[in-house]
């Protein structure tokens, strides 16, 4: 498959079967997720593989923090399993801090760069993946668990399994032309 080919056809997935992905596909995405451009050179990614006890305190705290003060239900809890039990593997993605804002910047930049490679290269492999945010990516709990180093933040969790489903919806987009033009003088 082609770049083009996998940028046009890969999508995000929100369901997963409970199927295994090859490690070498992981350390190969890895790879290629290494390789991002870092303008600066800075290489402020750092990637943390999730293990099955880690993923079970994930999931206890991501219930904790969806049922808020209330019980929770049987439904969230396997909701909530779905999402962090079930997929083959997950990926936490921190970024080291620098005090520059500039830098700071150019380096999310950079690690939504080398997020993307990874997504690629998962999709090109023939398995799919999700980049998600949410309350764990916010919660000094979720650090400790992760083990995340005293500065850093977690920016997303990397998801990638087998999609649940065959067919993924494209999202509607608006038209290309809506979303490009040229520079105030219009020369071309």
């Amino acid at each position: 498959m082609d770049t083009f080919e996998s940028i046009m056809e890969r999508r995000t997935v929100h369901m997963w079967a409970p199927e295994f992905v090859p490690e070498e596909v992981v350390l190969k995405a890895l790879k290629g997720a290494h390789m991002a451009p870092c303008h600066r050179l800075t290489w402020p990614w750092r990637f943390i593989r999730v293990g099955q006890s880690d993923r079970q305190k994930l999931f206890e705290l991501g219930v904790q923090l969806k049922a808020k003060d209330a019980p929770a239900s049987e439904e969230l809890r396997q909701k909530v399993a779905r999402k962090l039990k079930n997929p083959a593997h997950l990926i936490a993605v921190a970024q080291v801090p620098n005090e520059d804002p500039g830098v700071a910047k150019e380096d999310y930049a950079a690690i939504s760069c080398a997020i993307q490679n990874l997504a690629l290269i998962v999709h090109s492999e023939g398995y799919a993946s999700k980049w998600g945010t949410g309350g764990l990516t916010r919660d000094q709990r979720a650090y400790d668990i992760l083990g995340v180093q005293t500065g850093e933040e977690v920016v997303g969790f990397i998801w990638i399994g087998v999609p649940e489903r065959n067919e993924i919806p494209t999202p509607r987009r608006p038209p290309l032309g809506d979303h490009v033009r040229w520079s105030s003088s219009g020369e071309r």
